[in-house]
């Protein structure tokens, strides 16, 4: 989207208030590079400020910082935590930013409740722990698999690989086998005499 003339303008005055208390030789330099900008450039410097604004949820919805999503419905994405507290430990992101628990829709425990059963039968986890948490400003629900002591969002984390992450996705993805009926057709010889059954008058 291309800047009006007026927003240039306006940018250029908000960028020549920031830097009123340079010493007086940096603030003329700073001045004139300012002056000199284009409106490509300006854009530019405007957009970077607008996804610094941004949560890091935000980008990962948006798929612009990079994850190992397992699932997602209308209203969220799940993904796993690059930081787990345990193997497999899942993030449910609500796509439109939730301040609190309450402004959850319903359908991300939905999906928490489907993907802690799938974790307890893939994964082999004795249970899950299903807790919310407020952190970059946003509240997520975190899904943390349970193999052998009580844990939680608290509890010490470690870094897992992408080689891990992606072998746990394979795992929570794969699909049961489906069984296929197959019908078996019965050909008749053609060298049998065709028997009919015998009619009484």
């Amino acid at each position: 989207m291309a800047l009006t003339q007026q927003q240039i303008k306006i940018l250029k005055e908000q960028l020549l208030s920031q830097i009123e208390t340079l010493p007086e030789d940096k603030k003329a330099e700073a001045k004139r590079q300012i002056e000199t900008l284009s409106p490509q450039a300006l854009e530019l410097m405007l957009k970077q400020q607008t996804k610094k604004r941004e949560g890091v949820f935000r980008l990962i919805v948006k798929g612009e910082i990079p994850s190992t999503k397992i699932e997602e419905n209308e209203d969220a994405i799940a993904v796993l935590e690059i930081n787990p507290v345990s193997n497999g430990h899942v993030i449910i992101i609500p796509k439109i930013p939730a301040k609190s628990s309450k402004d959850l829709p319903e359908s991300t425990f939905k999906l928490a409740k489907k993907l802690s059963e799938s974790i307890i039968n893939k994964l082999k986890a004795t249970s899950t722990e299903i807790q919310t948490e407020t952190k970059f400003g946003e509240t997520i629900l975190n899904i943390i698999p349970i193999y052998e002591k009580p844990l939680n969002t608290n509890s010490p984390r470690k870094t897992a690989k992408k080689e891990e992450l992606e072998e746990i996705a394979k795992k929570l993805k794969e699909e049961k086998p489906k069984m296929e009926l197959i019908k078996i057709k019965k050909e008749m010889s053609s060298n049998q005499p065709l028997k009919l059954k015998r009619k009484i008058p």
